[in-house]
């Protein structure tokens, strides 16, 4: 069982308040859209929950198993899909996936690997180095890494991002595949198609002047 809760969250940059007070909790099979204009925090949020940069204050509690997961550790439960996280352009997707497994100390099987890659429509480039793909196709791997090793928890930051039609039908189905395990997704979007996937939202203020 996955239990995440977020409580009076806030981080400023300088003198800039991006995020003021956001509070939300989630269950097992939830899909909690963080939704907000360009430029309101949501992807701050994002980092926030997965533990990569720390809130000014607040609390993010993730519980998998009726075990609380240290702010250290969140990482390592989590998988992550941004437009700002870059690719090994130099190793196929077949070599990403297990490099990806090996630095989360797991192991992933090449029959595994193989399955994945055919969901996400690329298991006839699986040997191509990923600097060969176009940008939809590398956010395909991006979507396959994150899926990769069943994470707990799966943020989503403008998943669909460079992705045509087909590209968001796999999305569509991983985010379903997820919830069916008992994982919890945060999704960031303002695109109305995704929104239908969620099953509560949260939404960030536009940037505004610490009171």
């Amino acid at each position: 069982m996955t239990l995440i809760s977020l409580t009076d969250v806030q981080k400023s940059y300088a003198d800039r308040l991006v995020l003021r007070s956001v509070s939300v909790s989630a269950k097992a099979g939830d899909v909690v859209g963080v939704l907000g204009a360009n430029g309101s925090g949501k992807s701050t949020l994002m980092r926030i929950i997965a533990g990569v940069l720390r809130a000014d204050c607040g609390s993010v509690e993730l519980v998998v198993n009726g075990t609380s997961v240290s702010e250290a550790h969140r990482p390592f439960v989590c998988g992550y899909v941004a437009p700002y996280l870059n690719l090994y352009d130099e190793f196929s997707s077949r070599e990403l996936l297990a490099m990806h497994a090996h630095l989360h100390r797991q192991s992933i099987t090449s029959e595994n690997v193989e399955e994945l890659l055919h969901r996400v429509g690329l298991d006839r480039r699986m040997d191509d180095v990923v600097k060969t793909f176009s940008s939809g196709m590398r956010q395909r791997v991006a979507i396959a890494l994150a899926v990769s090793l069943n994470p707990s928890l799966l943020l989503l930051d403008e998943p669909s991002t460079n992705l045509d039609t087909e590209g968001r039908t796999i999305l569509a189905n991983e985010i379903r595949s997820h919830r069916q395990r008992g994982g919890i997704v945060f999704l960031a979007t303002n695109d109305e198609r995704e929104r239908v996937l969620c099953t509560q939202s949260v939404s960030v203020s536009p940037l505004e002047q610490p009171q």
